[in-house]
Formats: structure tokens, sequence, C-alpha cells
């Protein structure tokens, strides 16, 4: 089933209200009580605001999709490119704990580089505002949040885009931040051959995954953390539920098992200097495959993603630390996916529904398809830009 959306109205939309605030407050009681807050007024009225760009600016069409997987009926907000056919490079961007996929559509900032670059995105709705990433279930409130079967979903997701002529099979990416973030780092370790790169903003390594995680390819994958985050440290915290690797040392993770060379660092400029926060960029090159991880360091940034276009949520920066201006996300990760695509095998066709259940062989999506290596391939981003776009 889907439901078109009003496009003008951008991100804003009917966000719901899960019990109100007061329930957001309990189920999210394990995070510092502000973010908590903040996190669950994201999703509110209160931030609900349209993103604002020029009246004449081009929009993609937004429309609402449903999409059955096993018993559960999930749902997500698919972006598309006006006047423009045929298969395309396509994200699928995950939200943070406590929001939905329209408050988090206004809350990143994507939109703008994926209107000027015509790429798809799709914002699939975590079950409970909660993605089931690979940190310790216990970590997590598993029990209490009962997030949903979120790795078929995410797969058949994939699957369907393709089928239905909307997205390349060799140029699907991922990207979430926060919880979001976590569960990206999850896909990545479990399917590596169905996403062609991965970002993760504002979330580090689980300890656990140094045992568990064995890609089955070498995985571009992208970080972005600010090193005041109060929510998902910068450098891991500990507690006798679990804990989370360092920022450096979960890009390493992935750097080691990429096989890839020592990193070079390049400070950025400060192109935003009331902003409060300066960015680096460490980057591991020479990778098996050719791969490639980059670390962007936010000094004294919050648990924001950084951005250089009007958004929503501006609540947040005085619970939440820092959101850096010099470099903007959504063009960042373009600019890092767009180097990256994964060759279709010749005549290969992965049936719509093939994975409807985790406890399929490995839960592996393109089971029985070679698993393809990823390729360089012509960016169309340019040099970064020294403005702030608006």
């Amino acid at each position: 089933m889907v439901k078109k959306r009003d496009p003008a109205a951008g991100a804003a939309g009917k966000t719901g209200s899960a019990g109100g605030l007061p329930e957001l407050a309990r189920r999210f009681a394990y995070l510092p009580a502000r973010a908590a807050l903040v996190l669950a007024l994201s999703c509110g009225p209160l931030a609900a605001q349209t993103v604002t760009q020029n009246a004449v600016a081009p929009k993609n069409v937004v429309q609402e999709h449903t999409l059955q997987v096993g018993d559960e009926k999930r749902t997500y907000l698919l972006s598309r490119p006006q006047g423009v056919a045929g298969p395309r490079p396509t994200i699928i961007a995950l939200h943070g704990a406590a929001q939905t996929s329209q408050s988090f559509m206004g809350y990143f900032g994507l939109e703008p580089t994926a209107v000027r670059e015509g790429l798809v995105v799709a914002y699939p709705q975590g079950i409970g505002r909660v993605w089931d990433d690979s940190r310790p279930a216990a970590m997590r409130l598993k029990a209490a949040l009962r997030p949903g079967e979120d790795a078929p979903y995410l797969l058949m997701l994939a699957q369907s885009l393709v089928a239905e002529g909307i997205a390349d099979p060799s140029r699907i990416y991922l990207v979430g931040i926060s919880n979001g973030g976590f569960m990206v780092e999850r896909m990545a370790c479990e399917h590596a051959e169905v996403f062609a790169a991965y970002a993760v903003i504002m979330a580090t390594a689980p300890a656990n995954t140094r045992e568990t995680c064995r890609p089955a390819r070498a995985v571009p994958i992208m970080f972005i953390h600010g090193t005041a985050d109060p929510v998902i440290g910068w450098d891991g915290f500990w507690t006798p539920l679990g804990a989370t690797l360092s920022a450096p040392d979960s890009a390493q993770l992935y750097a080691k098992a990429n096989g890839c060379g020592a990193a070079q660092v390049t400070q950025l400029p400060d192109v935003a200097p009331l902003d409060g926060t300066r960015v680096s960029v460490r980057r591991w090159e020479g990778c098996r495959d050719n791969a490639e991880v980059a670390l962007f360091r936010v000094d004294r940034g919050g648990h924001q993603p950084p951005a250089q276009v009007e958004t929503t949520g501006e609540l947040a920066q005085p619970f939440l630390g820092l959101r850096s201006q010099d470099i903007d996300s959504g063009q960042e990760i373009w600019a890092f996916f767009s180097r990256f695509a994964l060759p279709s095998p010749a005549g290969a066709v992965v049936p719509l529904g093939a994975v409807v259940s985790p406890s399929s062989p490995g839960g592996r999506a393109l089971a029985g398809v070679p698993l393809p290596q990823p390729s360089p391939v012509k960016s169309s981003q340019g040099v970064r830009p020294a403005v702030r776009q608006q």
C-alpha cells in the first residue's frame, strides 16, 4: 500500500504520540535524562517543522509505503527524484532511537543532497522507534523496547526497491545515526554483500564485534563522531551490561578486517568558525578489493549529525551538544558512497521476498549469488563547498 505525501510538506507530517512524552521518557530512561527528553521531543509536533528551502528549489516526491515481512507490517518513506525514470543510486537511512522516519528526514538533512544528485532515499521506520542492533540485548533493553526483525526487513526493503525498478542493485547504500548507526554496523558485519558502502554517524562498534564481526568481503565504511558526544562517547564506555569501543578503535576494526594500509589525517577548513567545532578526517586506503575506511572527527561536536543545510530539531543543541557546520553529513556520505558500486552478476535475479525470516541460512539475502566486490566509480561530488548551502 502506498500513501502519497504532499511534497511541499517535506519532512513534516503525522509523527504519532506512541503513548506521549511520558511513555517515551520511560522507554528511553537508560539515556542521559536530558538527551532522552530531546529525542522524545524530536518526534513530536514541536520539531515537526518543514525543512526550509528556496521557494523555487526542486524537491523529491515523498510517499509512504508498507512492506509485509513475515508477521510484521513495516513502513517506510520513499523520496524519489521527479521526472527521473529507471533504477537510481539508493540510500537507505536509519533513524536514531525515539525518532520517526518523518522527523528523521527533517533532522538529518539528507534531502538537499538527494535532490541535487538525483538519488532515491528510503527512510524505514523501526518498530518501537528503535533498531535491533548488535549490542548485547541487555545493553539495549531489548525486552522492554521490543524491536522488530530488522535485518530481514532491511534486506527485503532493498530487494523490493530493486524488483520495482527503483533502485540500482549495484548502488544501494546504508547510513544510520546513533541506534541506526549501530544497526548499520550489524548489517556491514552480517550482510556485507548486499550494500555497496556503509556510513555510521554518532555510533561506535560494540566491543563484542571484535570477535563476532566477520564480513563476507572488504567493507567500504565511514564514521562521523563528535569528541563531546554525551550519549555515545568518543572514547567508548563500559557497563556491566556491555561495552562499546572508541570511535578510532571502531574504524580501526574495519580497517584491519579490510587489510588497509596506514591512516592519513587531514584537517578540514574551519568554514564555520562560530559553530565551536573543527573537523579532521582520518582515511585508511590501500585496502583489499578497493575498499576504504574513513573517520571524521568533530572536535567538541555533540550527539548531532553535522549539517550545512537548514534542518529541524533546533531544540536538541542545548542538550545533545554542538552541531558542526564545517561539513555536511549528506554531502560527505554521498562523496564517499559515490566511489563504490557492486557489479551485478550477469543474469542474476534475486527473488522478491526471499528473506522473510532470520532463521534462513545465515540470514543471507543473496544466497547462491556470487559475492560482488566494490569497484571505484566516478563521483558526481565535486570539491567540498566552502560556504554554507541553503
